[in-house]
């Protein structure tokens, strides 16, 4: 457990951090969202195409990493969802986010830090299968249930499909995080490599990704309250950092027969705390948000016990 602990402390203490920054006169909500901004459109897009630039990302990609992952994720999430139905008896709208709690992972924020810290450049290329798709499929998946729950049973499936879709595919065409892959895998197939200035600059950005993310994501959830009814935030939780990640790894390992590095990768995606987009759509719907909210910090804070063990176990 040494090794793990020295992976996962020092970035859950940089979370810290951010949280104690996010929480002083220091880093007021303006601070942390040009901070978190400069992360995702600048930093980020840095280490992925530096990654797909030095690698050989033809070589290593595998579709079957997105296969079973996005298989065992959407297993977890019908359950998830017929759970909050039938069992906690939620609506709709709150079934739909309560599902999202438990499935949706931060892959952006923590997985990518989390992932290169352990296995280094390497992790992070099946990990880029993941998350080039991550948000265009669940979050227009949850904002159709929402819309559907909002128009009730007269509603039309076919118009909240169309405006979902439409509102999805223009986050993703202006996704960061999804151009900076491409234009790494272009730029890679076509062999131009890293001019000597442009190396340093891409270096020092990418270098600068992991800290600041870790500390941008403390200072965002420095703003979030536990409150809501406890209990069922504590069960989305649960789902998130046990359920899913058993699922993902059961389907990767045993179904699509993945390398052992793939299989590690997916399986510690699952294991993610929730992502700040469960908050995010339960809030535009106003609907399930403080229970949202309160998944999220709870899943983060338990996720240094969890994903110290699921470390511990893949690594």
């Amino acid at each position: 457990m040494i090794p793990v602990l020295s992976i996962v402390l020092p970035i859950f203490g940089l979370i810290g951090l951010g949280v104690v920054g996010g929480k002083s006169r220091l880093f007021p909500e303006a601070a942390v969202t040009g901070l978190t901004n400069f992360v995702l459109y600048v930093a980020v897009p840095a280490l992925l195409f530096r990654t797909l630039v030095k690698s050989s990302p033809f070589e290593a990609l595998n579709p079957d990493v997105a296969f079973a992952y996005y298989a065992g994720t959407f297993a977890v999430a019908g359950g998830a969802l017929a759970f909050g139905r039938w069992v906690y008896g939620l609506s709709g709208g709150e079934a739909a986010s309560f599902a999202m709690g438990g499935m949706f992972s931060n892959t952006g924020l923590i997985g990518i830090p989390l992932v290169f810290a352990t296995w280094g450049e390497a992790g992070v290329v099946p990990l880029m299968v993941v998350i080039t798709f991550h948000s265009l499929i669940f979050v227009t998946l949850f904002l159709v249930l929402h819309d559907m729950a909002k128009s009730g049973p007269s509603g039309s499936t076919g118009a909240g499909w169309a405006n979902a879709g439409r509102a999805a595919w223009h986050a993703i065409a202006t996704n960061p995080v999804v151009i900076a892959i491409l234009v790494g895998l272009g730029w890679s197939a076509a062999g131009l490599g890293l001019p000597g200035p442009f190396a340093v600059i891409i270096d020092m950005l990418a270098d600068a990704a992991i800290p600041a993310a870790l500390f941008a994501l403390g200072a965002s959830l420095a703003r979030f309250r536990v409150e809501g009814n406890v209990p069922q935030a504590m069960t989305m939780s649960v789902v998130k950092l046990v359920v899913h990640p058993v699922v993902v790894f059961a389907v990767a390992h045993f179904v699509f027969a993945l390398s052992p590095l793939e299989t590690a990768v997916v399986t510690l995606a699952a294991g993610l705390p929730g992502g700040l987009m469960v908050f995010v759509v339960a809030q535009t719907y106003g609907v399930y948000v403080a229970r949202a909210g309160t998944s999220v910090v709870l899943s983060t804070a338990g996720g240094i016990l969890t994903l110290s063990v699921l470390l511990a176990w893949l690594v």
